[in-house]
Formats: structure tokens, sequence, C-alpha cells
């Protein structure tokens, strides 16, 4: 899991900058503040949706932090359909866990490095479900450092942005 979320945001990073053309990305569509991808792994077809955060608000200066992402993943030759996850920019701290609000509805997402996917799986679709209904949604996670991260996305153009995924991965 850990290997392709690294992947998707080496693919994301590359399309955002379009520098590294050996990269198999494909842009399938922009939708306000999401944008759809697909890629050819040797598994199999896989699509991802992507956003970066409008806002970031921290409970201490910061010195820097890599991009940070939200994505939704599906991957059919491997039955993953809608896998929520973020990369969140700098290695959280050990054991913490990620809190997603959406509109008020709360999801708890468990950490490795620096990402974090849904903890229980049962939630997936009802976390998609609510950032399809929502308007915005906040990621907060804790830092290595002790440091506190609350980044904002617009969920503006999620419900496009999904169904183009869908299209591309049925």
């Amino acid at each position: 899991m850990n290997a392709r979320i690294l992947l998707t945001a080496a693919v994301l990073l590359a399309s955002a900058t379009a520098t590294a053309p050996a990269l198999a990305a494909t842009k399938v569509g922009s939708f306000r503040q999401w944008d759809a991808f697909t890629s050819t792994e040797p598994d199999g077809k896989m699509c991802f949706i992507a956003s970066q955060p409008t806002d970031s608000k921290y409970s201490r200066a910061i010195s820097g932090r890599d991009p940070v992402f939200f994505m939704v993943t599906s991957i059919p030759t491997k039955n993953i359909r809608n896998e929520a996850s973020t990369i969140i920019g700098y290695p959280f701290a050990d054991n913490s866990k990620v809190t997603v609000d959406i509109d008020g509805a709360k999801f708890t997402l468990f950490t490795d490095k620096d990402s974090a996917w849904v903890e229980a799986p049962a939630q997936e679709s009802e976390l998609i479900a609510a950032m399809r209904k929502g308007k915005s949604m906040t990621v907060q996670g804790t830092s290595r450092r002790g440091t506190v991260s609350t980044d904002t996305y617009s969920l503006s153009g999620v419900t496009a942005a999904l169904a183009a995924m869908a299209k591309e991965c049925p």
C-alpha cells in the first residue's frame, strides 16, 4: 500500500511539473479543485483523483514541508475501489492518527511514515459519500516533531472527478 501511495505522489508531482516523462500517468481531466489520472502499472490500470490543500495551518512555525495531497485510488485488478488516503508532507508521529472532518462528519486514518489511510475499511464508502455531499474537508495530523497541521481542502469538483475515475476504472 505504501509503495503505491508513493508512486501516486511521484506521478502527481511529475504531472504537476511536467518534468518527468518517464512516469506513465495521464491526466484525464481537471474538475475545479480535483484532478483525475490514470496510470498503467505492471499489475493493471490504476486510476486516482487528487487535490492539494487550499489552506494549511500549524500549531507552531515550520521550516518546510514536502507537497501535500489527498487522493482516492482505484485499481480494478486488485479489487481496490475508492481507497482514500493522504500524503501529508512530513513523517507522522509514531502511532499517531489523522482526523478527517467533512462538514462535521469525522473519520480516523492510521499512519505510516508520511501517508495515512482509513482505519476502518467499512467507513471508506461513508467518507467518499461525505466527500460527494460536502463543501470542505480538513485533514489534521501530528508530525514526528509534535507539530499539528490542519489542511483544508475544497470539495468543489470531487464528484465529477470521482465519476471520471469510475469511467476509466469501472
